[in-house]
């Protein structure tokens, strides 16, 4: 218990946990705004207007959103920062490691499930400060709510007790700081994938029906919190099972061990590569040597907690937007072609946008100078290292593209066939007008003038191409100003292909029609990302880019972007301090 008591402290006086909640209560306040704006325009309700808007800001999307990462926040990292800082070594000399790991575990559900709490009970506060003056007690007799709120403010602990849990898990299998964050909330959306797209039937099995009660749940509802309780205590001995299996090895993978050995097998490996070129009979090629350094690039994505976290994100971002598609069809009880899922989904410019971003953190810690990378320099011009990492950028941007591709036409295979034809629910979304209604871009002229094969293909290319470009110009940046100037230069793209909507253009300046369409043509050749939009070129009646001058545009930008890269790397500063550090 003094474990617990110890832990506890160590999280709920942090910066963190005051973190997770104000952030608990500006997703309930957001999710309460136009109920409040209602108030105030229409007119006050009954008597406790304030609990009615509570209960409905908690089954709000943004708030079921936020749940997973809000809850993770306070603690759950905190065992794998032990073990990094140091302080694990100082902490067990106080100690034994069965009373750390179980006050571990239970500080850190707890604190997540309390930062939820204090969170949604300030806001409840707020609201009742800001909304009783104006209500009023109506001509029926009212019926008190309390329980209610109580009764969901318990379910809320329970979820963010089972997130952090889930958190802290993660922290202990993969010691990172970055999984532990993003765990809960991939951990939970996998669960919603999996319900609402092979299990439809186990309603159970989806978290968002774990807030919400939506269901049949037995007990008035009360199963639910007997649900997340039993979920709490199973990831209590989960946790301690390994973070108990992490401990064991800290002679090799934990803060006690030498932190220049990952130095040393670095450098075994690369000795070893040596000495078989050496048996060769001839000395390799720029190019050889070229993919070599790419080959390398490859293999540092192994303990690097990034990658998977991308993939993830891209998994559960695919689902996210092919949801309206694949929802749509479901309802209307007819099936899909294989591919138009993704066309309908990357189709738009928001979805290619937003998933490019992710390329971001893909190549967040591009180019990579690491303790291997002195032993490749050495050995080869800068300009052949430089090449090795354009190959290795290019490789990475095409498979990242083809798992986008493929996850997200493999999770709507249930309902879908292979023929080159247009489904029932393509027709239904183009000719009926329900497409924009749900904001999916299934145009008449695509459904008219293509075949799905040769349509997912364009929308593969010109996503691909765009991304390229998008990466090409973040590794530039890198190469000339540094890491940061990367990051910034993509963001700066991006932002530029975001503001030439024509949408957004239209709402700002509020052009007529004529006016409009002009400035739609010119979004269309300005905006990288109308060139990656599929629909923003011309069919034969406008002036918007063709397909193949789109093709040409973006060939001819990432070519010119590879020679400034290779010319950018004469001057490269290789700064290798810190290098040591894992």
């Amino acid at each position: 218990m003094r474990a617990v008591i110890s832990e506890l402290r160590r999280a709920v006086t942090g910066r963190p946990f005051v973190l997770a909640s104000l952030g608990t209560a500006v997703c309930v306040f957001v999710g309460a705004f136009s109920d409040v704006f209602a108030v105030f325009t229409v007119g006050g309700d009954m008597f406790g207007a304030h609990r009615v808007i509570l209960l409905n800001a908690l089954k709000s999307n943004v708030m079921l959103l936020a749940v997973p990462i809000l809850a993770a926040i306070p603690f759950s990292s905190s065992f794998a920062e032990d073990k990094r800082s140091g302080f694990l070594k100082q902490y067990l000399t106080r100690t034994d490691t069965d009373s750390y790991l179980w006050g571990k575990g239970a500080a850190s559900m707890l604190s997540g499930g309390l930062a939820i709490v204090i969170g949604i009970f300030a806001a409840f506060f707020v609201l009742f400060l800001v909304l009783s003056p104006v209500e009023y007690f109506g001509q029926r007799a009212v019926v008190s709510l309390m329980p209610k709120v109580l009764k969901y403010s318990i379910l809320f602990f329970l979820c963010g007790c089972l997130w952090a849990g889930v958190g802290l898990i993660a922290s202990a299998l993969f010691n990172n700081v970055y999984l532990a964050y993003a765990a809960p909330f991939i951990s939970c959306y996998l669960l919603i994938i999996l319900q609402e797209r092979y299990l439809r039937g186990e309603f159970m099995v989806n978290p968002r029906n774990w807030l919400t009660l939506a269901g049949d749940w037995p007990l008035e509802g009360w199963s639910a919190h007997i649900l997340l309780f039993a979920l709490c205590l199973a990831c209590l001995p989960i946790f301690f099972l390994v973070a108990s299996g992490r401990l064991r090895e800290r002679d090799r993978d934990t803060v006690f061990s030498n932190r220049k050995s990952k130095e040393k097998r670095i450098a075994a490996r690369i000795a070893k590569s040596e000495r078989r070129r050496a048996k060769r009979t001839h000395k390799p090629s720029e190019a050889g040597q070229a993919l070599s350094v790419a080959a390398y690039n490859f293999k540092m994505w192994r303990g690097n907690a990034r990658i998977p976290l991308t993939f993830a994100l891209a998994f559960i971002l695919c689902f996210m937007l092919s949801d309206k598609a694949a929802s749509f069809a479901f309802s209307a009880g007819t099936a899909m072609q294989a591919f138009e899922p993704f066309i309908w989904t990357f189709g738009d410019a928001g979805s290619i946008l937003l998933m490019s971003l992710l390329l971001i953190l893909l190549f967040a810690d591009m180019p990579y100078l690491d303790p291997g990378a002195p032993y490749y320099i050495v050995r080869m011009k800068r300009r052949t290292w430089g090449l090795g990492q354009l190959i290795y950028t290019i490789a990475a941007t095409v498979l990242f593209m083809l798992f986008v591709f493929a996850v997200t036409t493999l999770m709507c295979v249930k309902k879908s066939f292979i023929g080159n034809m247009w489904s029932e629910t393509a027709a239904i979304l183009g000719y009926s007008g329900a497409g924009e209604k749900i904001v999916l871009p299934v145009l008449l002229r695509t459904l008219e003038m293509s075949r799905p094969y040769k349509c997912a293909l364009a929308v593969f290319l010109l996503m691909l191409m765009y991304s390229l470009v998008l990466s090409l110009v973040m590794l530039l940046a890198k190469v000339r100003r540094g890491k940061a100037a990367g990051i910034v230069a993509a963001f700066a793209l991006s932002l530029w292909g975001f503001l030439l909507d024509p949408q957004l253009i239209k709402q700002v300046l509020g052009f007529s029609d004529e006016q409009m369409y002009k400035a739609n043509v010119a979004a269309g050749w300005l905006s990288p990302l109308n060139h990656a939009t599929y629909h923003m070129h011309s069919f034969g009646y406008d002036n918007l880019p063709k397909l193949w001058q789109t093709y040409l545009i973006f060939g001819l930008a990432s070519i010119l972007l590879m020679l400034l890269i290779l010319r950018a790397m004469r001057r490269f500063n290789f700064d290798f301090t810190g290098t040591e550090n894992e």
